[in-house]
């Protein structure tokens, strides 16, 4: 606990004469913001309760002069962090829990050896979907679902508390899926998407562990927003691209149109960090880094799998290889790693063959291969 205080307060570069020159701060503001110094100095045995309960009675009266000034924001962050925490850390618990869609999501088993695309409804009614291109389709209750041309079936929802539904894309399938209320997703390999048949009157809001092109319905009183494992999307209506895979450390999003505004997650006692992105943009978030990178791309470069086809622009090997792994449900072993830096630009038409696409490839990127069963080797 005594760690991450100290943490906040050297993300505010806080010191000790910081304190002292804040000219604006009343004495008793000074007092109790060397009292958490001084707490942050003494080991935590040598605290009474009574000197806890001072304290906390102290932060308390101090709070309400510090949030009535932007320049004292660093004091009540780290005043109500002390007051909750010399309670029993609940309100640091409180705030790292998961959403509601996010917490369903993370409880959900999966084979990522299985073969078969999988709607799961609510009320864990699991219907397999053989083809390799799927098509789903909800009415405006989320109540009827159409699946494909020739398939129809029905769902009970249950009024008092969201029915959460589950589609799971293997590798080497994709499927496309028009929400309850207009908002068209197209899921690419290896992907799933949990959302509710029906979204609550205040907000819509799904989880994806994958990538998927979403073209959003547009309602200016209920924002759209994508929940990943390492940020969230909020639109309103817009046309982009989300590869967030939770195996991989970098996540990305491209804006064909609209707006988009990503928010980070961070640790729960920071806040959140948030980025707005125009059309013609894509963003990184790199795990290992914890930043974003912004740079202006071609959208429909990013957008083009689901017509069929990829397009690579300087491209490292590596990352092609495991989006070709994803799309055919290939393994693919690299036995020179040097090969995964070498860069490619070009078109890969994906109707053809795995092997009719790494020849494509090796006509301006040196390499060989040897394909067998469900398996190819580049050396």
């Amino acid at each position: 606990m005594k760690k991450k205080v100290e943490d906040i307060l050297a993300e505010e570069k806080a010191t000790e004469q910081k304190i002292k020159d804040e000219a604006k701060a009343s004495p008793k503001v000074l007092d109790t913001a060397n009292q958490l110094y001084s707490y942050l100095r003494t080991p935590k045995n040598k605290w009474s309760v009574l000197e806890k309960k001072q304290l906390n009675f102290r932060i308390q009266h101090s709070i309400e002069t510090i949030t009535r000034r932007k320049t004292r924001r660093i004091w009540f962050t780290a005043a109500s962090f002390f007051i909750l925490a010399l309670s029993g850390g609940v309100w640091y618990n409180q705030v790292d829990q998961h959403s509601e869609i996010t917490e369903f999501a993370n409880n959900i088993k999966e084979n990522k050896n299985d073969t078969i695309t999988r709607l799961v409804l609510s009320e864990a009614r699991a219907i397999e979907i053989p083809e390799v291109e799927s098509e789903i389709q909800y009415d405006t209750k989320g109540e009827e679902i159409a699946i494909g041309a020739n398939q129809t079936i029905q769902q009970k929802l249950e009024p008092v508390k969201p029915s959460y539904n589950t589609l799971t894309v293997p590798y080497g399938k994709r499927s496309k899926i028009t929400l309850s209320e207009g908002t068209t997703v197209w899921l690419n390999s290896g992907s799933k998407m949990v959302y509710p048949a029906v979204f609550a009157e205040n907000k819509r809001e799904v989880y994806l562990d994958g990538e998927a092109i979403f073209n959003v319905s547009k309602d200016p009183t209920k924002p759209f927003i994508v929940k990943s494992h390492q940020f969230d999307i909020e639109v309103i209506g817009t046309i982009f691209n989300l590869n967030a895979y939770s195996e991989d450390k970098i996540s990305s999003a491209v804006l064909k149109e609209g707006s988009i505004k990503l928010s980070r997650k961070t640790k729960a006692y920071l806040p959140a960090e948030n980025k707005m992105v125009s059309p013609g943009e894509k963003i990184t978030f790199d795990a290992n880094e914890e930043k974003f990178h912004v740079t202006n791309v071609d959208p429909s470069d990013y957008l083009s799998w689901h017509y069929g086809y990829y397009v690579f622009k300087s491209e490292t090997l590596g990352n092609i290889l495991k989006r070709i792994s994803r799309y055919y449900n290939i393994e693919i072993d690299l036995k020179h790693q040097q090969l995964a830096r070498v860069t490619f630009s070009g078109r890969l038409d994906l109707k053809s063959s795995p092997a009719e696409v790494l020849n494509t490839i090796k006509k301006t990127t040196p390499f060989n291969f040897k394909e067998e069963e469900q398996r190819i080797t580049i050396y």
